[in-house]
């Protein structure tokens, strides 16, 4: 969407890399097992609630709906993140944690860029008009096509 500011153009925003953290020893020692953590009925409601508003935004269109959102957040959860694994080399010897650490990128020790993948699955197609790049592109030689170097239009609109 286009804001208030429309000489700033957000695909320069973009960041190509994105550094995660480095290694911290202090830190792990107060990481807990994801299956340790109990969330209260109230986050849990407000979970449930913001899930339920995020469906709400999505079109009614044939691709980028709800459903193609689901399907693409359960495969981060459960294909993208479990495959973020340690070789076997790793997981003996000195060091295990920082190996484990650098080897997956930091993911694995970082439950907020987890999070972040899920997110970023749950809401990548918000309001999704439903038209492919293509045609704003070449068809219909959108404005905004333009002013994103012809990249990802639809997603802007």
């Amino acid at each position: 969407m286009i804001g208030k500011n429309q000489s700033k153009c957000p695909l320069k925003e973009a960041q190509e890399i994105i550094l995660l953290p480095e290694y911290n020893s202090e830190a792990i020692g107060y990481q807990k097992t994801p299956e340790s953590v109990e969330l209260g009925q109230n986050v849990v409601n407000q979970v449930r609630q913001y899930v339920s508003d995020i469906a709400g935004m999505y079109r009614k269109n044939s691709f980028h709906n709800f459903e193609h959102a689901s399907h693409v957040t359960m495969s981060v959860l459960t294909k993208l993140l479990s495959r973020i694994v340690a070789p076997k080399h790793i997981l003996c010897g000195d060091n295990v944690d920082h190996m484990l650490h650098d080897h997956t990128y930091g993911i694995t020790s970082d439950p907020l860029t987890q999070f972040s993948c899920a997110f970023s699955a749950l809401i990548h197609d918000v309001d999704h008009t439903g038209v492919p790049n293509a045609q704003l592109i070449v068809v219909e030689n959108h404005p905004v096509a333009a002013m994103f170097n012809n990249r990802s239009i639809a997603e802007q609109l």
